[in-house]
């Protein structure tokens, strides 16, 4: 007798976090290189994170930030794509929320252990930078909304 199909599970974890700033230059990406002792070591991508006990997604949000940046000034915005993708280390399939986090221009970033290297890219730079195909798409996906924003179809959401 055949074993029983079994699909795929997914699961929705946490989120992943476009870190934005404007300056005289127009708006910047906030791109961070994984450390080399963690999961997907060198590759390039946003601030990711999951939720813990009973957090929301903007309060979960806040906290990586601080934890990944030592930014503690922002604006958190819901936007409507998701990133989806399967991950090998859980054979799972994740479909993470995409979070438009807005911070002063002058904000600087203080590396936390889990990654080694931080730049401010304009979009096309990040789009180049990034490792992954679906941040590619969320870049450009949030460019032209960046241009009038905050976008219509954003709703704040508060840690």
């Amino acid at each position: 007798m055949a074993d029983e199909q079994r699909n795929i599970g997914i699961e929705s974890p946490g989120f992943n976090a476009a870190v934005v700033r404007k300056d005289d230059d127009g708006w910047k990406f906030l791109v961070l290189q994984r450390a080399q002792d963690q999961s997907y070591p060198g590759f390039w991508g946003f601030v990711t994170g999951n939720k813990e006990g009973d957090e929301t997604v903007a309060q979960a949000v806040y906290r990586e930030m601080v934890e990944e940046t030592g930014i503690k000034q922002m604006r958190i915005w819901a936007s409507e794509y998701l990133v989806h993708f399967y991950e090998p280390e859980n054979d799972k399939i994740w479909i993470l929320p995409l979070i438009v986090v807005v911070v002063p221009e002058d904000s600087e970033v203080r590396l936390s252990p889990e990654n080694q290297q931080a730049l401010w890219l304009p979009a096309e730079s990040a789009r180049h930078r990034v490792s992954w195909r679906n941040l590619v798409v969320a870049i450009g996906d949030l460019v032209d909304e960046l241009d009038i924003y905050p976008a219509k179809n954003w709703v704040e959401i508060k840690p």
